[in-house]
């Protein structure tokens, strides 16, 4: 390796700031690492003293510490009209959300059918056909679910 600065000379080295090649004239010496004479000193110097710092930062013993309850803490377990109550909520939005998909499903799927056969595209009657089938086995899924037995109503305080 030739030297940055000169490079008619052979490289000692390279700096521990900006990695340059350095001849014996170029060099300062730093103890732990070779710096650009004038340039890098100060770079090369922090550097190396963060590396210092590390290495005693890892020699370190950490300190750690457990902290643990006096007494084991426990949660407070849903009343059954709470659990009730929410369930009751969940089937509502459940039942909302198959009537609303199935039913865009079904706009989406009559859309893509009556584009297809306007450009005369099988493609699109295709996924249209698919969109409408889809949108039918939700809707059914939806009416099904509307039969199934109800929870009892609860009085919310």
């Amino acid at each position: 390796m030739r030297c940055f600065y000169h490079h008619d000379k052979e490289a000692v080295g390279s700096c521990k700031s900006c990695a340059k090649g350095l001849c014996g004239e170029c060099a300062v010496d730093l103890g732990k690492g070779l710096a650009c004479r004038a340039r890098c000193e100060d770079a090369a110097g922090a550097i190396i003293a963060l590396i210092d710092r590390n290495i005693r930062m890892s020699a370190a013993t950490p300190t750690a510490y457990v902290v643990t309850p006096s007494a084991p803490v426990v949660a407070p377990s849903p009343t059954s009209e709470f659990i009730t109550l929410e369930l009751s909520r969940h089937i509502r939005v459940n039942r909302k959300f198959r009537w609303r998909s199935g039913m865009f499903y079904l706009i989406i799927g009559a859309s893509l059918v009556a584009a297809g056969l306007t450009q005369q595209l099988v493609f699109l009657d295709v996924l249209g056909g698919v969109f409408l089938i889809f949108g039918a086995v939700i809707l059914l899924e939806a009416m099904r679910c509307r039969n199934a037995p109800q929870l009892p109503q609860t009085v919310t305080r």
